[in-house]
């Protein structure tokens, strides 16, 4: 399968910005639980993942 084109980007403007974040957002909510499973350090309580996701 032959990738999508990329589109070059010479201006951040808010609307970009909050597609950047929303689509970030929706990026770690469907992986929020591979995250948890990392066990991450220094506090390796399983819910990393998820407490990004809540964070954001």
């Amino acid at each position: 399968m032959r990738p999508a084109a990329t589109k070059i980007i010479s201006v951040l403007d808010g609307q970009l910005w909050k597609q950047m974040m929303v689509s970030g957002a929706k990026a770690l909510e469907l992986k929020k639980h591979d995250v948890d499973a990392l066990n991450v350090f220094p506090v390796p309580d399983g819910d990393t993942g998820t407490n990004m996701f809540l964070t954001i």
